[in-house]
């Protein structure tokens, strides 16, 4: 007949004195701590060795008849849809419902501490959990154990998990914290997540024991135990391993030794393990006779094995004895979880080829199931017997620990890029610069956005601008070319085309309020506005670089160029004249250069300036370019103001002359915005795509440089995107000054440039990581999802993420011709309603991976 027990008597935790767990089981005492690891993917090898050392520090703080638990949770979790995304708008929408349901794995981490009793070495299988079978009244007339009793060996118990505690938060790679009671018995607590294998509130779910299996609910779970040193295959233990699919060619990838068991079982499963110090003496002794029993029976026979146990344990004893190491026990298992009879042998597959890739051979064990279970309740794990750990050096034992956790993105709020985990497909929210600046990661926004051909760049450029605008950021865009146009169209932006019927004309000598101070009573230029006027007529005059054995005098001629300005404007104020232009400016200049010169007494073999008026007369008047800086033009006088706008630079790239000059003003549009107080909470974004080489000379460098410095203040993000790593590598003034002002580095796949990847890591600046990671992009993507990868580099710090949208979102950033040919058709065909189209997009998309999926299958049965 079933025995049926109630969960309390059942369970092994006797009491709760803070922050002292108190065990049935001899009355063993514990302290339990939540762990936070170090996010996966994120390590370095001398990460994994500082791990390692950590792990050994706990072991000696805590020294002899200690026993610690560690133990990993991955339960299941599906993604809620975020309700404040959802009203924002339609685009926003479609993602969310995209996302709605998605299951993926959540990760947490314990680490139970235990005091044991000294006998503990010697407990077996039928010993343990002994609660098990006692009345529930045993325990009122049985005082606690007399060791456990002493308030000196409790105290000082407690103050080394302390210094535990501080040693792992000292780390810099983990986290740690003392569970308190609600913490551990409060609804969604801890016991509730293990008693039910489940994040939720408990429910009151049966666990069953019979039949041979363990069933939780309606989940059935199999546990899978490395018992002996015969299933392990590796004589010693590295510090980490390699990631086979990340690491290529000399690019090492490293990964935990447990990694394989952790976000890689794509099923829900615990990971359980167990470090026990023994009195070393007592311990050497037990093995000693061990030996002995075994070469009692030894035939010195090939195969015999009880010569190979006898030859192991000698090894092993001189080992510990010859290299002065500590001798501890170990014991790894792993509960696999599944939710039904149809994934049951599947999960078990998956666990034992993750243990196989250790080179663990783990076995399938029922027999001890119940103590496996009852013993890996937190503050119980004196209740899993010693027959199933193995003598390990205390350094093989440490990095045996699991150290990989998940991404400590949030899911829900209102800022950052809708993005997935390359770990699970979790939907995340990634913040490019709001927690990074509050962090203190980054110290400005200025952002790189680098990838190969089809990379993926613009998909994910249009993406942020979009998640920006979202956020009520004001952006200003230069491209050569049209990847943003679907984006402007749908936003209302303003797009300005450049082309000989309609050219870029601009009036940078009209003022603003904001360009405008009073002093002392009388009007005048704003330092920015002078600034900004006097680089313009530099380059104007066609100064572009600073050659050895240049007769002009540089410091002269920006002196001249200033009190020119000044003395413009002075008069202009004066008179009351509101007709400002590049003309009048000329004017003035033609009427009085020579006469401050002559004041001034600059002679004119100091400075020419006959030629000086006749570089500026083109663009004056009946000048060639008068019409570049005389416009008239609401639409231009008006940039500012607007919240994006679209600067397409086809036929401009090219002219050396108008290009650096063109830019200067568009840049004039985004200071405009910077400097205005009422947009200081704002961000102002200014993305340059496939254009850097408008800034590729010192003027320019020298002013772009100012003007990130500029953006820092003011809350400005430069946004630098480029395919052409390796001309942009090689660029003469501007590659530097970018990426010094960009503290935000979106590399998407480099793969291209693998061989030639140590000149990019050098330019970029680059830590050994970040090119570690950078190399993994897209090298282990999900074959049921389409996404691209990225590794978003802030500083020295770096992670993965994958940028995955609904198809009607796909619509609207796509920028591959032939699908733009099928998508400007579409939105012919609906009246040029975005939506509409995009709605469209994704059932022609759903019905064509229909029709592909029994093309297959199609295929496949005929085979």
């Amino acid at each position: 007949m079933e025995k049926r027990v109630n969960l309390l008597d059942a369970f092994p935790i006797y009491g709760y004195e803070a922050p002292i767990l108190v065990s049935k089981e001899k009355g063993c005492i514990s302290i339990p701590l939540e762990l936070e690891l170090p996010e996966i993917y994120t390590m370095d090898g001398k990460d994994y060795l500082n791990l390692n050392r950590t792990v050994s520090g706990i072991l000696e703080i805590m020294g002899e008849n200690c026993l610690l638990h560690k133990q990993d949770l991955f339960f299941g979790e599906t993604y809620a849809i975020d309700p404040l995304r959802m009203k924002r708008d339609f685009f926003e929408t479609q993602d969310e419902l995209y996302f709605k349901d998605r299951p993926f794995l959540k990760h947490r981490s314990f680490l139970a501490i235990h005091k044991v009793p000294k006998s503990y070495i010697g407990r077996t299988p039928l010993g343990v959990n002994s609660f098990l079978k006692k009345e529930r009244r045993f325990y009122g007339k049985n005082p606690l154990p007399e060791e456990y009793l002493d308030t000196d060996v409790m105290a000082d118990f407690e103050a080394r998990v302390g210094a535990v505690n501080d040693l792992i938060n000292d780390s810099g790679l983990m986290g740690s914290k003392i569970l308190n009671y609600e913490d551990l018995f409060e609804p969604a607590g801890y016991c509730d997540n293990y008693l039910e294998a489940s994040y939720q509130a408990g429910v009151g779910k049966d666990i069953d024991f019979s039949e041979n299996t363990l069933r939780i609910g309606d989940k059935q779970g199999q546990y899978f135990t490395l018992e002996n040193l015969d299933q392990f295959s590796k004589e010693d233990m590295a510090f980490h391993e390699y990631f086979g699919k990340y690491t290529t060619g000399e690019n090492l990838f490293p990964i935990g030794n447990l990694f394989s068991l952790g976000f890689k079982i794509p099923h829900e499963h615990i990971i359980n393990q167990y470090i026990y110090i023994p009195e070393k003496e007592k311990a050497m002794g037990r093995l000693r006779s061990k030996a002995k029993r075994l070469n009692k029976y030894a035939t010195n026979r090939k195969g015999d094995k009880n010569s190979t146990y006898r030859d192991q344990i000698y090894e092993f004893q001189q080992s510990i004895l010859n290299d002065h190491k500590e001798l501890v026990y170990y014991h790894l298992n792993v509960l696999g979880l599944a939710d039904s009879k149809k994934t049951f042998r599947p999960m078990c597959n998956t666990v034992k080829s993750a243990f196989g890739k250790l080179g663990i051979h783990a076995k399938e064990n029922s027999v001890d199931r119940k103590n496996l279970f009852f013993g890996g309740i937190l503050g119980n794990g004196i209740g899993t017997s010693m027959e199933l750990y193995s003598p390990f050096s205390s350094e093989m034992a440490s990095s045996l620990w699991y150290f990989e956790g998940g991404y400590k993105n949030r899911l829900h709020g209102p800022h950052g890029l809708r993005m997935v985990d390359r770990a699970t497909g979790q939907p995340l929210l990634v913040s490019l610069y709001r927690e990074p600046e509050e962090k203190d990661w980054i110290f400005n926004r200025g952002m790189l956005i680098a990838s190969g051909s089809g990379g993926g760049k613009t998909f994910f450029t249009n993406a942020y601008l979009y998640s920006e605008y979202r956020e009520g950021a004001e952006i200003l865009i230069l491209e050569n070319g049209n990847s943003y146009d679907k984006l402007l169209d749908h936003l209302k932006g303003v797009t300005i085309a450049n082309d000989d019927q309609n050219p870029f004309t601009f009036n940078p000598f009209i003022l603003d309020a904001i360009d405008v101070v009073v002093k002392d009573g009388e009007k005048a230029l704003t330092e920015h506005k002078l600034t900004q006027l006097i680089a313009l007529v530099y380059l104007l005059y066609g100064r572009k670089d600073y050659e050895a054995g240049d007769t002009h005098d540089s410091a002269v001629v920006r002196a001249i160029i200033e009190f020119l300005v000044q003395g413009y404007y002075q008069y202009r104020f004066s008179k009351g004249s509101s007709d400002d232009s590049f003309n009048t400016f000329y004017d003035y200049a033609h009427q009085n250069l020579k006469a401050l010169m002559h004041t001034k007494g600059i002679r004119n073999e100091v400075f020419d300036p006959n030629l000086f008026l006749l570089l500026l007369g083109k663009y004056a008047h009946e000048g060639p370019r008068a019409y570049l800086l005389n416009s008239k033009d609401k639409r231009i006088a008006q940039l500012s103001q607007e919240r994006l706008v679209y600067f397409k630079l086809e036929n401009l790239v090219n002219n050396e002359e108008l290009f650096p000059i063109v830019a200067f003003l568009m840049i004039d549009v985004f200071d405009k915005k910077l400097k205005d107080p009422k947009k200081l909470s704002l961000n102002k974004i200014l993305a340059v795509d496939e254009a850097w080489n408008l800034f590729d000379n010192p003027i320019m460098a020298h002013y772009f440089d100012a003007k990130s410095r500029m953006a820092r203040k003011y809350g400005g993000q430069p946004i630098f995107i480029s395919q052409k790593v390796d001309d942009f590598v090689k660029s003469k003034f501007i590659g530097k000054t970018i990426v010094v002002n960009s503290h935000i580095k979106v590399l998407l796949d480099l793969g291209e440039f693998a061989n030639s990847f140590d000149e990019i890591q050098n330019i970029l600046g680059l830590n050994a990581k970040q090119k570690q990671l950078n190399l993994s992009v897209n090298k282990d993507l999900p074959p049921n999802r389409k996404l691209r990868e990225m590794a978003i580099c802030w500083k020295e710090r770096v992670k993965v993420f994958g940028l995955e949208t609904s198809l009607p979102t796909k619509c609207l950033f796509e920028t591959n011709p032939n699908e733009k040919v099928k998508i400007n058709l579409l939105h012919e065909q609906y009246d040029n309603d975005w939506e509409r189209t995009a709605i469209a997009y994704k059932q022609s998309e759903m019905k064509r991976a229909n029709i592909d999926l029994k093309t297959l299958n199609g295929m496949s049965t005929n085979t």
